[in-house]
């Protein structure tokens, strides 16, 4: 069958018409979208320019997450460690309590306390636990390290916040007091304890593996250990040098959890500031996208209404085309 023939009136006015169909459902797609680029096929340049921006920015989204979750896990090791010093201090507190007296029984029960308190340590430390990383926890092979990611690339631009190890030892027992008075101040532990026992409340750097606090083993007169060398076994009575020996071992303690909490406070401000960069950076980069596809949503509201004119017009000058075909055929008749 052959193809119709249309005059050229009427061939002109359809392709005005399908035109402006094309176009009203290009506008009306972009006024339903928001966007100017809706495929690669609109504007292929700025499409895939405008992808990689979002891939970015969804990524750093990712990050977010991760930080969050590691600033929550450097607040849990802080927290953990203002418990901890506060312990001490109440350690403190118990010791200058048997420093003020020379009743050895009254220094023995100022001993449980001090026992009770080292048992706090142990559970603070062990408590401090967050989704599984505990970075008061960090020893020898068990090495606890929060790694953050920072960039969408995985293994660029990332910090570390390495653990530490906060523990009141209980494999050796301290024993500071009378000991011909049969009557001690006694932190025990695990170990047997003889003849003057030494206590061990440790604390080591994952860093350097340096232990600092109060160490020692059974040596009959003395403790000796990486924390120092402390006389625990006087068996004159001279409880009162002891003692004082073991506040200065806990107040050395107590300063080496303050320099590990300084550091989780600087790890905490440079995590937290990263968070906030990647935020803002994560809104240029889907600002920077919009800027790539999005649609004047005013100047297509009005190509809308110019193309329903338009369209108008066309239909109208199809009929008026039309109408001339008409007379020739009236002509012809």
């Amino acid at each position: 069958m052959a193809d119709i023939s249309l005059s050229a009136g009427i061939r002109s006015s359809l392709l005005q018409l399908q035109s402006a169909d094309k176009l009203f459902n290009r506008t009306t797609e972009r006024l339903a979208t928001g966007k100017e680029v809706n495929s690669a096929i609109d504007n292929p340049t700025n499409y895939f320019a405008a992808v990689n921006l979002s891939d970015r920015a969804e990524g750093l989204s990712a990050r977010l997450d991760d930080m969050g979750q590691a600033i929550q896990r450097i607040q849990a090791a802080d927290n953990g460690v203002t418990t901890i010093r506060g312990l001490i201090s109440a350690m403190k507190g118990v010791v200058n309590n048997a420093l003020s007296t020379s009743d050895s029984d009254a220094r023995a029960s100022l001993g449980d306390q001090f026992n009770d308190l080292i048992d706090q340590i142990n559970d603070v430390a062990k408590d401090s636990t967050y989704q599984g990383l505990n970075l008061l926890q960090s020893t020898g092979d068990r090495g606890e390290t929060q790694t953050v990611q920072f960039n969408e690339t995985f293994g660029e631009s990332t910090l570390s916040v390495e653990g530490f190890s906060v523990q009141g030892s209980s494999s050796t027992a301290l024993t500071v007091g009378d000991i011909t008075g049969g009557t001690a101040f006694s932190v025990s532990g695990d170990g047997e304890a003889t003849n003057a026992v030494s206590a061990s409340l440790v604390f080591s750097s994952q860093d350097t593996g340096e232990m600092i606090g109060i160490q020692g083993h059974n040596t009959g007169a003395a403790t000796s250990g990486s924390g120092g060398t402390i006389n625990f076994g006087d068996t004159n009575g001279n409880y009162v040098a002891q003692l004082s020996d073991v506040i200065e071992q806990l107040e050395s303690f107590d300063e080496a959890l303050k320099s590990e909490s300084e550091k989780l406070a600087t790890n905490l401000t440079i995590i937290t500031t990263r968070e906030d960069f990647t935020n803002e950076f994560i809104n240029t980069l889907n600002e920077g996208a919009d800027k790539l596809t999005l649609a004047d949503l005013n100047e297509e509201g009005a190509n809308l209404l110019a193309l329903q004119t338009a369209n108008a017009l066309a239909t109208q000058s199809l009929a008026l085309a039309s109408q001339q075909s008409q007379g020739v055929l009236q002509l012809l008749g």
